[in-house]
């Protein structure tokens, strides 16, 4: 496996931050792994908007606080979940250290690994023992006892290998969309996707909802708001930012930043002024 550590310090937090590819036979239904390390001696506040992939997690240390958007009580995180897609922020807060292994899933994932319908999950998080019984308490008890993180992720490898043997590999007019979506950067409507993808809107709207949880619109405005942000990442803090938002077809500047504040909390300014990105789409904010 292959991957670059990043080590951020601020405040009276220090952060230590994986990135591992996974094994080429897992490539189709893993994106990557994330592996957080943080000690704090107050409390930290994070926050995390779509990427337009779902996950697993695994809390090595107590478990995250997290208000999803709207919420008043912030419920704790079970300490082995999957989550579905997002629509909107969550914030999420740690008193204590934290450690965790995140594998970071292809949008298809889900329904493919587990046979479970993606839009079920939608902004969900689902305890991994209710979802597999007695499959996932075996699974989290051989990962909390590995030695290393890398043996962690060897332990997750054989259980996922197992499931993707499993089943079949899945539904190719999905995976047509969703390399056209990514391939224009998420910059593509409705009606090119028909002229790529053999079936009817209608039918296309029925798979994504079953396999990706959203619909081809909104997979595709998340695609393309992430690679607006690896953009602005790249560009100096005085550039343009409308200029740049342009280039991505978000041609009404006012309906971009109120876009862009209700799926990040924050504007796109707030965005390029924050120093403390962990990755495109989670962020240590203040509280």
């Amino acid at each position: 496996m292959r991957g670059a550590a990043i080590a951020k310090c601020y405040l009276a937090v220090f952060i230590n931050l994986m990135q591992l590819q996974p094994s080429p036979i897992l490539s189709t239904v893993v994106k990557h792994y994330l592996v957080i390390e943080c000690q704090a001696d107050v409390y930290a506040n994070y926050r995390i908007f779509s990427d337009g992939n779902p996950g697993m997690v695994f809390h090595f240390k107590r478990p995250l606080l997290q208000y999803n958007t709207g919420d008043i009580t912030p419920k704790l995180q079970p300490e082995c979940f999957v989550y579905g897609q997002i629509t909107n922020y969550n914030n999420l807060c740690s008193a204590e250290e934290i450690g965790m292994l995140v594998v970071v899933l292809q949008p298809y994932a889900l329904f493919s690994l587990f046979k479970m319908a993606a839009h079920e999950v939608l902004n969900a998080t689902i305890n991994l023992v209710d979802l597999l019984g007695s499959e996932a308490r075996e699974l989290e008890e051989k990962v909390m006892e590995a030695l290393s993180m890398t043996d962690a992720i060897a332990i997750v490898e054989r259980f996922l290998i197992r499931r993707v043997t499993r089943w079949d590999d899945g539904d190719s007019n999905v995976f047509l969309a969703l390399n056209h979506i990514y391939t224009q950067k998420g910059m593509v409507n409705i009606s090119n996707l028909l002229k790529v993808v053999p079936v009817t809107e209608r039918q296309l709207e029925r798979k994504f909802k079953e396999w990706i949880g959203i619909s081809p619109k909104k997979m595709a405005d998340v695609v393309r708001l992430q690679n607006f942000l690896k953009s602005l990442q790249k560009h100096p803090f005085y550039d343009n930012i409308a200029l740049l938002s342009y280039s991505y077809g978000y041609y009404d500047q006012a309906h971009f930043n109120n876009y862009f504040k209700k799926h990040t909390g924050i504007t796109p300014l707030q965005y390029k002024a924050n120093n403390r990105l962990l990755t495109l789409n989670l962020m240590a904010v203040n509280k």
